[in-house]
């Protein structure tokens, strides 16, 4: 992103930014696999409500509205950035005593369920 950012910012004159959602409940993400219990992504959902700092759901709203957000003027001077959608999990580190993984062998340690 920082390197594209910096050669289209010289050549085009334009800005290039990334988004890096969290995890989204879609149709292709619950056709990932799990565990017979629950989707890949439904597990991926709950970790993400046990740990980010931010409770909420996150939805392609929230994701959008960001895009809107770096499209517009407000965000001229933004250019060569990964912005984070995702309730501020990419913030912590992964827990895996996380209420989420209840169930699964994570690490060679089996938990409670296990």
């Amino acid at each position: 992103t920082r390197t594209l950012a910096w050669e289209a910012g010289r050549k085009y004159g334009i800005r290039v930014n990334t988004i890096s959602a969290g995890p989204l409940k879609s149709r292709a993400a619950s056709a990932i696999g799990g565990d017979g219990k629950k989707t890949f992504i439904e597990r991926a959902i709950d970790y993400a409500m046990t740990n980010a700092p931010l409770t909420d759901p996150l939805y392609a709203e929230n994701v959008g509205t960001s895009a809107l957000c770096l499209l517009s003027d407000l965000m001229a001077g933004v250019t060569g950035v990964t912005l984070y959608v995702d309730m501020g999990l990419h913030a912590m580190g992964q827990a895996i005593d996380s209420p989420a993984f209840e169930g699964l062998n994570i690490g060679g340690q089996a938990t409670e369920e296990s």
